[in-house]
């Protein structure tokens, strides 16, 4: 008799056990996904969390600082080159010449003479072919109309100058094969930041870049032709190309 006893004693402490086991695994049961749930990439998660008070509204909008993240991050994160400017892409606030690249860029078939003008994002270079003489093609004014930090109104200042009192569509007897073989030369020497390289013979071109070598030398710096040199190339390169057509 107290066996029998005994033994419903265990099975009803078995079934006991088997209850508050099923009790205790009842958490592990399929849930129904949360909103977000299971989205491995924090910025999908953060796109659930909605509002300061952390309900799941989707009328109550995406947290303002989940915003104003994505925003700080614009920019951060490599998206290939950029230029400075969306709608001059020859903007610049620096320059300056880059005199081992030109030695080498003088060394190709047919080039006289060569001078590099390096930008934050920009090289441009002025070259003068064989059978070519800037000097008689280009106008006297390219060698004057200094600018200093005192003031000046350089090539495209006064009431009676400008940019269309030049001819910027001369191109010096560059080809645009010879003007892609340059290009590619200084491509490969320049710093990583260098992003396109535009090449021009305009003899105008030409000497007023030489006029800018000039004023380095002799003043120890170039910037008051900063602005100036942005309004130059604008005229020299119009349609992003290497050489004028």
């Amino acid at each position: 008799m107290n066996t029998v006893i005994h033994r419903k004693g265990l099975l009803l402490l078995a079934v006991a056990g088997c209850l508050l086991l099923q009790s205790a695994c009842g958490g592990n049961r399929p849930q129904a996904s949360r909103p977000g749930g299971g989205l491995e990439d924090y910025r999908q998660q953060a796109l659930y969390d909605r509002d300061s008070r952390n309900n799941e509204d989707g009328s109550l909008g995406v947290k303002q600082r989940w915003v104003d993240e994505q925003q700080a991050r614009q920019g951060k994160e490599y998206s290939g080159r950029k230029q400075l400017d969306m709608t001059n892409r020859h903007s610049a606030s620096t320059m300056a010449f880059a005199p081992q690249i030109a030695e080498r860029v003088k060394t190709v078939s047919g080039v006289r003479e060569a001078q590099v003008l390096l930008t934050e994002v920009n090289g441009y270079v002025a070259v003068v072919l064989d059978g070519h003489s800037p000097e008689a093609e280009a106008s006297p004014d390219m060698l004057g109309y200094q600018v200093t930090s005192k003031g000046g109104v350089g090539i495209f200042g006064g009431t009676d100058k400008g940019p269309s009192r030049y001819s910027w569509t001369e191109n010096g007897g560059l080809s645009t094969g010879k003007a892609d073989e340059i290009r590619k030369l200084v491509l490969s020497m320049a710093p990583t930041n260098i992003q396109q390289v535009y090449v021009s013979a305009n003899p105008n071109f030409v000497q007023r870049v030489r006029f800018y070598a000039k004023e380095e030398k002799e003043r120890g710096t170039m910037t008051n032709y900063m602005n100036e040199f942005n309004t130059l190339i604008l005229h020299v390169f119009p349609d992003d190309a290497n050489t004028r057509k």
